[in-house]
């Protein structure tokens, strides 16, 4: 299930495939030439806000970087763990955006839910959405977050990265293959990709 909603959920403008290598962003440490940068407890990795709508992350032992986020107004970040960041963000009035990064690559986002003072119009539109989790415990190893039939729904932090699709196709068939994940894309044209990921 959770495989299932990284793959069909997160593949969103929001979300950028790592496009920065580590030396341009060790540059723009060196340089102080960011919009913030916060380490993980251990201080081996940390997120970087390149500018004011973005967010890398870095690992200066495996030199790893990761382009989390983009475009995103009014970024905050805190890691919960070495592995586990909480971001958040503005999405206009009213509405704020948050997803969480487990370390190295995986992206999980909840759904959008409403939130209302009961003694407001119901036909009005609502007073305050957001996609935050309830709770994220990395003891655990859980997300809890509302669905999109305003159930809460307990979840595991993912072990797999997130995939992103190649740009322009789409999946609707993933299966199983020796071990591995194989995922059937299909592009406007109906022109399909078959590609093989991680084993599960």
């Amino acid at each position: 299930m959770c495989l299932n909603f990284i793959l069909y959920f997160l593949p969103s403008k929001c979300f950028a495939i790592d496009k920065t290598d580590f030396i341009s962003i060790q540059k723009l440490i060196s340089n102080k030439d960011h919009r913030g940068i916060t380490y993980s407890p251990s201080q081996k990795t940390a997120i970087i806000n390149p500018d004011y709508g973005s967010a890398v992350y870095i690992n200066f032992v495996t030199k790893q970087t990761y382009s989390i986020i983009s475009n995103w107004p009014n970024i905050a970040q805190e890691w919960l763990s070495d592995s586990v960041v909480h971001i958040t963000g503005s999405c206009g009035t009213g509405c704020a955006q948050s997803i969480i990064f487990v370390a190295p690559a995986t992206v999980i986002s909840c759904p959008t839910h409403d939130y209302r003072i009961t003694s407001l119009n119901p036909r009005e539109p609502p007073d305050y959405y957001n996609n935050r989790p309830l709770l994220i415990d990395t003891k655990k190893g859980i997300y809890v977050c509302y669905d999109n039939e305003d159930n809460i729904q307990v979840l595991p932090l993912p072990k797999y990265p997130t995939i992103h699709p190649p740009k322009d196709y789409f999946s609707e068939k993933t299966e199983i293959k020796n071990g591995k994940l194989v995922i059937t894309y299909e592009n406007k044209y109906g022109k399909t990709k078959r590609i093989s990921y991680s084993k599960i």
